[in-house]
């Protein structure tokens, strides 16, 4: 059988390692079971979809919104995931944070002589639900800062995939609020 997408060996490595990183991460700030588990499966599928982008330059929709409505119902399960929430309400912080970081990229899909893809857009508005309000913004500033220098020290003047940069922008944010 052929898989509609191929995946790089040399790509996993790093995924493998950032996962561990996060599962590592929840552990030492002392998180429950149930929420190291939880962000851990959330850091797979930011990676997955991350090495996906980057070997075939496709965000398929199936990986971005069918989660939507999953990390909402998990923020209802376990209130307490979301790093530095700014309320008492289970479902504010991921929706302030998807709503947020939904405007900022659609905004920016829209502006003349953008690569930006619509696959980018709802990517955003996953990371800024799983994060919530508001480290969603450190995510994808951290994320596009990475990517802003790594296109500078490149050299690269051509598009290239921002999930893989997103992601990283993520896991660091999410790596450093745990250990605040």
């Amino acid at each position: 059988m052929i898989s509609r997408f191929s995946v790089s060996t040399t790509s996993i490595l790093p995924v493998l390692i950032s996962i561990l990183a996060c599962s590592l991460s929840s552990w030492s700030s002392g998180k429950p079971p149930s929420e190291i588990i939880t962000l851990t499966a959330f850091c797979t599928l930011l990676a997955f979809i991350s090495v996906l982008d980057h070997s075939n330059h496709k965000i398929p929709n199936k990986l971005t919104l069918v989660p939507l409505p999953v990390v909402f119902f998990i923020s209802f399960l376990l209130p307490n995931i979301h790093e530095l929430s700014v309320t008492e309400s289970w479902w504010v912080t991921p929706l302030i944070g998807a709503l947020l970081a939904g405007t900022i990229f659609s905004v920016a899909y829209f502006l003349p002589n953008t690569n930006l893809g619509g696959g980018d857009v709802k990517l955003a508005i996953l990371i800024g639900s799983i994060s919530g309000f508001p480290l969603c913004l450190a995510s994808l500033l951290v994320g596009l800062l990475i990517f802003a220098v790594n296109q500078a020290l490149t050299g690269n003047k051509k598009s290239a995939p921002l999930a893989p940069y997103l992601y990283y922008g993520t896991l660091l944010s999410i790596i450093a609020a745990q250990q605040i």
